[in-house]
């Protein structure tokens, strides 16, 4: 106790707390800075791990695949016969085509709205357990998928004839992989009557015109949400195409090319990936998203060194693999980082840098609460007005995320037209506050980014410190709007959170990334735009009215900084 004593009495007599307080602005841009450069250090050996088999079960492998040279002309003869199918408009004629191929085959055959599945029961399961085969008409390229739908047909042919079997396994042929086959994602799981019991994993197969042969496969894993497939089932597709002597590409990066600047490209483009789920280049494994599904996508790339049967073996493989699980998928991570097909950062190791990049808002918090010199006893005088300002914007918030996606032409006029009604209301009110709320309404804005950021971080941490980041202009205000007005003003500008969409989107060649959110909540129930419209935006909005408030209240006699009472004391003594 005494200790403590001395140690108080020394920060006191040091003036310790005032000079920290006083560093608060350096401090929390110190804590943004670190949080990036602990993302940099993850590709370095030894911050990162080697992918292994937890569930030994799996036992990827293990069992010899008869999918080989004797099955080539089957998938060659079906692929000839799907060729012809290519310019058929009628969709419902082409599933006819195939469900009596799958007839013949002895499966039962169904239909959800424009997606076909076909169910082949296990002989010694129960028809409580199923993977599924998903095999769209047009791959993630806009191209036929006809190696793809040519390969399904002969793997369930050649899975007829294999008795291991202890879970039923379904192929399921949607016209895409987007919107329907999430649609028939939600349907089984809801008012389907023809099911094979709960789905365990997923695999979609993208082989477009290829031909016989291919050089390797991209592999793509995101989900919705944050929402990631189990480790282990990764682990087991890539240990499997390992042993076929296949490579694996993961965000177009060849695994075979090991060095930081490739896993470090490899990490950065995983990230944005898991931002960007649903938005673009949906493959179809993300329908499975929020059905605790393991779901991923394999897609051939290139036209020679590989036969197409190899294609299948690791199809073959995996799900043997994934028939001899007793339970679900639980053993290995279901939060982690890609670092290339052999390398992974768990969760315990990339999140300190959300939880810093927390800590940058909240340190901010404490910069417009301690530096702006406002007499906090006014606050309680003023929590009418507070409340009001904050019931407006959130409604007013509320309003346009649900609002909008009931628009399906033309989003952006839509848009910016209810922006500018809810910019004019705050504006409007702009004289409701005075220099100590306004301080205060700043303070509380990045309070709330901070609780913002530390909610996503577990769950969704792609989202989570991409929103730090992007916000980050928000945490200078309290120092700028004493310091430097216009600089100010350009921090509330390039934080807008719509502005950061639309030059985003033309920077990345994409345009219409504002009704991509809309359209990805709409279609795969993608919850990124109401983390924009009702998380970041109306905390954008409290700290723009607040410091509009600030920027252009002109600048009293009693607001310029007076010199320290000591100094006038001794001028006067002397």
């Amino acid at each position: 106790m005494a200790l403590a004593e001395n140690v108080i009495r020394k920060i006191h007599k040091l003036g310790l707390i005032p000079k920290a307080v006083g560093l608060l602005p350096q401090i929390s841009f110190l804590f943004a800075v670190s949080s990036l450069v602990w993302l940099l250090t993850l590709p370095q050996s030894g911050n990162f791990r080697n992918c292994y088999i937890s569930e030994n079960a799996l036992m990827p492998s293990q069992v010899h695949s008869y999918f080989r040279e004797s099955e080539w002309n089957i998938v060659r003869g079906y692929r000839e016969e799907v060729a012809k199918l290519e310019h058929e408009q009628d969709l419902h004629r082409r599933n006819q085509v195939i469900s009596e191929w799958l007839l013949d085959l002895g499966l039962q055959v169904s239909y959800h709205e424009d997606t076909m599945y076909a169910i082949m029961h296990a002989p010694r399961g129960e028809n409580t357990e199923a993977m599924a085969l998903v095999v769209p008409w047009i791959n993630s390229d806009s191209e036929f998928n006809e190696g793809g739908m040519s390969l399904g047909v002969a793997l369930m042919r050649y899975f007829q004839r294999i008795s291991v079997w202890s879970k039923n396994i379904i192929l399921v042929i949607p016209p895409d992989g987007a919107r329907s086959l999430r649609s028939w994602v939600e349907a089984y799981h809801t008012t389907l009557d023809d099911t094979a019991g709960s789905i365990e994993a997923a695999i979609v197969v993208e082989y477009g015109k290829q031909g016989d042969y291919f050089a390797y496969y991209d592999m793509f894993y995101e989900g919705l949400n944050g929402q990631l497939p189990n480790l282990d089932l990764l682990n087991t597709a890539n240990l499997i195409s390992h042993h076929e002597g296949i490579s694996c590409s993961l965000q177009g990066i060849s695994g075979k090319e090991q060095s930081y600047e490739n896993r470090l490209k490899t990490l950065f483009k995983g990230i944005f990936k898991l931002v960007t789920a649903g938005l673009t280049d949906v493959h179809g494994h993300e329908a499975f998203s929020g059905w605790q599904i393991q779901a991923f996508t394999i897609k051939a790339r290139g036209n020679q060194g590989h036969d197409v049967t190899q294609f299948g073996r690791i199809i073959d493989s995996t799900f043997r693999s994934v028939n001899n699980l007793l339970e679900k998928f639980h053993q290995s991570f279901f939060f982690y980082l890609m670092l290339s097909p052999k390398h992974f950062v768990s969760i315990g190791t990339y999140l300190p840098a959300a939880v810093t990049l927390a800590l940058t808002y909240a340190i901010g918090f404490l910069d417009a609460i301690l530096n702006s010199k406002i007499d906090l006893r006014e606050i309680p005088q003023h929590l009418t007005k507070l409340l009001m300002l904050v019931v407006i914007i959130e409604t007013s918030c509320v309003v346009t995320a649900l609002v909008i996606p009931q628009y399906s032409v033309e989003l952006f006029q839509p848009v910016s037209l209810a922006l500018s009604v809810v910019g004019g209301v705050i504006v409007s009110r702009a004289s409701v506050l005075n220099r100590t709320m306004s301080y205060f309404v700043i303070a509380l804005g990045l309070l709330i980014m901070s609780l913002l950021i530390a909610a996503l971080l577990i769950v969704h941490f792609a989202l989570a410190f991409t929103l730090g980041l992007l916000a980050l202009p928000l945490t200078f205000l309290p120092t700028l709007i004493r310091k430097n007005r216009v600089l100010a003003v350009l921090c509330l500008v390039v934080s807008n959170p719509f502005l950061i969409l639309y030059v985003g989107g033309v920077f990345i060649g994409y345009k219409d990334v504002l009704s991509s959110l809309i359209q990805a909540w709409a279609d795969l129930q993608s919850w990124t735009w109401f983390i924009f419209a009702l998380g970041w935006f109306p905390v954008w909005l409290m700290i723009a009215y607040a410091s509009i408030t600030l920027i252009f209240e002109p600048q009293s006699p009693s607001q310029v900084q007076q010199p320290p009472a000591t100094t006038a004391k001794s001028e006067k003594s002397n």
